[in-house]
């Protein structure tokens, strides 16, 4: 049986401790509630054991159900009957602190079987279903809870990261039902880039509030709390589409920490569908974290000579210094030319990863700002950059989660025109 234990640092060494007897497995740990309330639907579990305050773990179970069909144990001093009302109306079973270890070994292996029939009934159901609008749709929105974290890094500056971080969050809440949170970790610099592509300037503004290191401050018990969080963030002028800036001043850098990164992580995926990492292109910790948390890498690099070679170098070496995984890597060509002198195939090759996307160098995007918000509907839209960008995000989606509108067949179109007449 998988078991995840959620509690304080002290309750989690004594479980672990004592389910070791057992032939059961500790599939996750959790020390706070957000990783709890995070692992309830990220990780396959049959049992929950919790050990946090009773009314942080009231709150937590009336706000983020586990999965159906497992047991949840809740860790008490004592069994009174205001306790035993409070956790038994909420699908929870109390159990006095120190015979945890009772409960878990008294759970018949029936149960396990019953739970595994139920879910092999549930996957034929939804394969043989009728409805396959409605079966992409929901085939969709669960491979996106599954693989919503991206990291967009390159190992060179000036090859048009920030942009497209910013374009393929535009694209991803114009294209979708998807709301997505853009974190600027790029804080090489005063002020914040994306804050900028959004109008936000560090010379013609206050400081803002949505700055990362401002969650440092936030209240835990609060994370399930929309209103506060929307506190540290800013709403751009596209709907569903927020960003969280880098730190206003680049002395800092320091504050932005493993823990907080976690912390940020794990408090805006009970809020948004997608989070999207924009990263400096240095190796600093917080950029790992970043790039661990993610389920997606998205290499940006140039197609010239310098930033195949620097990209070749990080592939082949850095790689393996940080311990990631190659596989979650995707190389993305941007502001490619017209003509190259080498192919694809020798770009790939010397980079050391396939192609996963190629963005075209485009005029618009050369051209002197004048406006206060540089992300636009036109450029979105209407260019060669914004058309790729939109293949870069039904590329990373699950397939059906982007529609796009299909040209009418020739005959439906005829017959509208003589309706017409």
């Amino acid at each position: 049986m998988n078991i995840l234990l959620a509690g304080n640092s002290a309750f989690i060494e004594e479980q672990q401790e004592k389910i070791k007897e057992t032939n059961h497995t500790i599939i996750a740990v959790a020390t706070s509630v957000a990783k709890a309330a995070d692992f309830f639907h990220s990780v396959g579990y049959d049992a929950v054991l919790l050990g946090f305050e009773l009314d942080d773990t009231i709150t937590l179970l009336k706000d983020f159900r586990p999965k159906n069909g497992v047991r949840i144990w809740v860790s008490v001093p004592s069994i009174t009957l205001d306790v035993w009302k409070k956790v038994a109306t909420i699908g929870a079973i109390p159990v006095i602190h120190g015979t945890e270890l009772q409960f878990i070994r008294n759970i018949s292996s029936e149960n396990n079987k019953e739970s595994h029939q139920e879910k092999k009934s549930l996957d034929k159901v939804t394969v043989t279903t009728k409805d396959k609008g409605r079966l992409e749709v929901k085939t969709a929105k669960i491979g996106v809870l599954k693989h919503r974290i991206f990291s967009v890094y390159s190992a060179k500056g000036g090859v048009g990261k920030t942009t497209l971080s910013t374009y393929l969050g535009h694209t991803i809440v114009k294209h979708t039902n998807l709301n997505v949170c853009i974190v600027d970790l790029d804080h090489t610099r005063e002020g914040s880039d994306i804050a900028r592509k959004f109008g936000v300037f560090s010379i013609t503004s206050e400081v803002p509030k949505n700055i990362i290191t401002n969650f440092a401050r936030f209240p835990e018990k609060e994370y399930r709390s929309w209103e506060k969080v929307a506190e540290y963030l800013k709403e751009t002028n596209t709907p569903n589409l927020y960003f969280l800036a880098s730190p206003w001043n680049i002395e800092d850098h320091n504050l932005l920490t493993d823990e907080l990164i976690e912390k940020v992580t794990y408090i805006l995926k009970q809020h948004f569908d997608i989070i999207i990492f924009d990263l400096s292109d240095d190796i600093r910790s917080n950029n790992k974290k970043a790039m661990e948390l993610s389920d997606t890498i998205l290499f940006i690099s140039g197609a010239d000579i310098d930033s195949i070679d620097i990209s070749s170098s990080f592939v082949h070496r850095t790689v393996n210094k940080l311990q990631l995984p190659l596989e979650k890597i995707r190389l993305v060509l941007n502001q490619m030319p017209n003509k190259l002198p080498y192919s694809l195939e020798d770009i790939s090759h010397k980079a050391g990863l396939p192609l996963f996307a190629k963005i075209p160098e485009d005029p618009e995007l050369r051209k002197p700002r004048i406006e206060k918000i540089a992300v636009t509907d036109y450029i979105s839209s209407k260019t060669p950059f914004g058309l790729a960008v939109l293949e870069l995000a039904k590329s990373i989606l699950p397939e059906g989660s982007i529609a796009i509108g299909k040209k009418k067949p020739w005959w439906k179109r005829l017959f509208s025109r003589r309706g017409k007449e």
